[in-house]
């Protein structure tokens, strides 16, 4: 079986080629900022990353012909579950005019659904950011009318919790998960039974190499006062978190600082891992301390200072540890396509 996976970010478009689940072929499409900066919208940058997409397909001896299925990182359509959704009309719609959030990664499933359509197989989404099955206690915010949501790293989280299950010899909907991924935003994500019940996103977490992350509401309100809201907002995406605070977003680099004996570097290290393992704990509850593993995923679980100092704080919970570091998008997306052509997992329609 042959799966096309696609995965647009904000600068580049990610594709795969999996037989099965091997991996044949994977690109990295790069688009300046200069070049998306000659469209208004995200909308319009459609025709460009499409034909980029496939002229990269035609260069590697590819055709649209040629696959039994496409699968989409699946942008941020609001009210979805996790797991796989069928790309139809209506889901379409929702992308290009309603999303929750607009994001290029809207585009995936647009995409998609036109390589689909050239032999009619099946194109999915799977397991969106946007993703919403967190318990009504979780929902509650203080404002009324205002719903707590989760808006985290759903597809990796995920999949490494069924990866950690496959480890212990378990199933995965029977276990309560504490999946940690660590990269240019962080997510502490509870999943429960097979469903991610709680979570703290990025701009509720501890601050990672881009991001501020959770700042006091009183506090955040002031600063946009005082700071204006456009570099306020720059704080939550890109120029915030280890980037603000070392003037670099590599964390391999603030490493070589630590050892280097920079003790600015050695507290943000130690910092960020008491961030993180407040927010494991805060979690904990929620299933009365009854946690079966904690894992740890992204680029930053490489760094192996931050996961022995945030190890450090939450051993209490008895929960035994895996690592399993590394972006693993292509492969989860690869992966939840294969079970559901196998019938190994159904799939949803919008």
């Amino acid at each position: 079986m042959k799966i096309l996976v696609l995965n647009p970010g904000s600068t580049s478009t990610k594709a795969a080629v999996y037989e099965d689940l091997e991996e044949k072929a994977r690109w990295s499409i790069s688009h300046s900022r200069e070049e998306l900066s000659a469209y208004k919208t995200v909308n319009d940058q459609f025709d460009l990353r499409y034909g980029l997409v496939l002229d990269t397909l035609r260069g590697a001896g590819y055709r649209e012909e040629d696959f039994d299925c496409v699968v989409s990182r699946g942008g941020t359509p609001p009210d979805i579950h996790s797991g796989a959704t069928r790309i139809g009309e209506k889901l379409l719609d929702v992308l290009k005019n309603r999303p929750k959030q607009p994001h290029a990664s809207n585009l995936g499933p647009m995409i998609a659904a036109k390589i689909a359509s050239v032999r009619g197989v099946p194109a999915f989404i799977y397991d969106p950011i946007t993703t919403d099955e967190m318990n009504e206690l979780a929902h509650v915010s203080g404002v009324k009318g205002v719903k707590r949501d989760s808006m985290c790293h759903v597809l990796n989280t995920k999949a490494m919790a069924i990866a950690t299950a496959e480890d212990m010899g378990r199933d995965w909907t029977e276990l309560n998960l504490i999946v940690v991924h660590i990269g240019g935003g962080n997510s502490v994500c509870l999943w429960k039974n097979g469903l991610l019940d709680e979570t703290y996103p990025a701009d509720d977490n501890a601050f990672s190499a881009e991001r501020c992350g959770g700042i006091r509401s009183e506090k955040l309100v002031q600063l946009i006062e005082e700071r204006g809201l456009d570099e306020v907002k720059g704080w939550m995406n890109g120029r915030g978190g280890v980037a603000s605070l070392l003037g670099t977003n590599d964390l391999r680099e603030v490493e070589k600082r630590r050892q280097a004996g920079d003790a600015e570097a050695e507290l943000i290290c130690s910092a960020m891992a008491y961030g993180l393992a407040k927010r494991i704990g805060g979690l904990a509850p929620v299933v009365y301390g009854k946690i079966d593993a904690i894992t740890f995923t992204g680029g930053g679980a490489y760094w192996e200072p931050l996961i022995e100092r945030t190890v450090e704080r939450v051993r209490y919970l008895g929960a035994p540890i895996y690592l399993k570091p590394g972006e693993n998008e292509l492969k989860a997306l690869a992966g939840g396509a294969y079970r559901v052509m196998t019938g190994a997992e159904q799939v949803w329609d919008y």
